[in-house]
């Protein structure tokens, strides 16, 4: 019987552990929405009496019990550092500063965020999306993972085919799978491998998902979970004023 109970204990202490350890989320906030510039920076956009980003550090403070927030900003860059400065003192969150966004794409700034962090678990999110709770819930998982839509969605255009043990085979316009800009990274060997990846200059310019493609070719595995939870992506007008009275 004594043994049982030692078992028991174990199990539970080492969920407890998991639970509580440090998870890192990356906001890609350095470029506006399409034709959305008069709007200013993506995370200030207003939602009744909320930015985008109060939106979103609520959700993250009601899933994880120990966390960082990694933000990279670029467009507007200073109206942001100063509302999270003001609003965000208790909070862990670092800016991170894209200063060539206009030159570059999503690849420069996730490899800018990754030169911040020295933790095994990672969550990159684009900075516009709207995501629920229970979507963040599923990073609870002990593996690596990418996170498809059960719907196509037209303002998310990346997708995911997937192979026969449910792994992420290849990303691209046109893939089965509607990619919901969220992947998870969890241990410090994938993270090291995107980070090699992303220092090489060609990928400067490239997005991020191109890159994903190159860590699948160096033989890690993104498993595809199904969000069933589905994201809204405020990168435009027509669904950014679908949006900002219902929230």
């Amino acid at each position: 019987m004594s043994v049982k109970k030692q078992c028991i204990t174990s199990a539970r202490s080492k969920k407890a552990n998991v639970e509580n350890d440090l998870v890192t989320i990356v906001f890609l906030c350095d470029s506006p929405g399409y034709r959305m510039k008069s709007y200013g920076a993506i995370p200030l956009i207003p939602f009744r009496t909320k930015r985008l980003i109060d939106l979103q550090i609520n959700t993250i403070k009601s899933v994880f019990k120990n966390f960082e927030i990694v933000m990279c900003v670029g467009y507007d860059s200073d109206r942001v550092c100063k509302y999270i400065r003001n609003k965000y003192k208790n909070i862990n969150i670092r800016i991170i500063e894209n200063q060539m966004y206009e030159q570059s794409n999503s690849c420069e700034s996730v490899r800018l965020s990754l030169n911040n962090i020295n933790n095994g678990k990672v969550i990159i999110c684009d900075g516009s999306l709207i995501i629920d709770r229970k979507t963040f819930t599923s990073t609870k998982n002990d593996k690596s993972f990418v996170m498809t839509e059960i719907d196509k969605n037209q303002d998310l255009e990346i997708g995911v085919n997937t192979g026969s043990k449910n792994l992420a085979e290849y990303f691209g316009f046109g893939a089965y799978h509607t990619w919901s800009e969220i992947v998870f990274l969890n241990n410090h060997d994938i993270i090291e491998s995107l980070r090699k990846i992303l220092s090489n200059d060609t990928y400067r310019q490239k997005f991020l998902f191109e890159a994903f493609n190159e860590l699948i070719r160096t033989k890690h595995n993104l498993e595809v979970i199904q969000n069933m939870h589905p994201v809204q992506k405020i990168n435009n007008v027509k669904t950014y004023h679908r949006l900002r009275d219902c929230l």
